[in-house]
């Protein structure tokens, strides 16, 4: 999953419902990954309104670095599940 806007937002929350149903042992964790990656969205939504209010070309460079940040920790996510589905055969 790769995150381009504020608009892929939702299907991340839903990706959350899944994992969480797919990896039960492992729901702490997703919990877990799901508050660092709320922390990145809520400081996204904050720079946005800035970026609205001043339309600074420096608050959009800002908000890009959250959504890096999120697909980083995605990325990490991923190859921790493809570990997870690996062993288990």
């Amino acid at each position: 999953m790769q995150i381009e806007s504020d608009n892929d937002f939702t299907e991340l929350r839903k990706q959350f419902l899944v994992w969480k149903k797919r990896f039960p042992m492992f729901t702490h964790d997703v919990h877990q990954i799901e508050k660092i990656i709320d922390s990145h969205i809520q400081q996204h939504s904050k720079i946005m309104v800035l970026y609205r209010q001043t339309h600074s070309r420096n608050y959009l460079e800002k908000a890009q670095l959250e959504i890096d940040s999120i697909n980083r920790t995605l990325a990490t996510v991923e190859k921790l599940e493809l570990m997870s589905l690996l062993s288990r055969r």
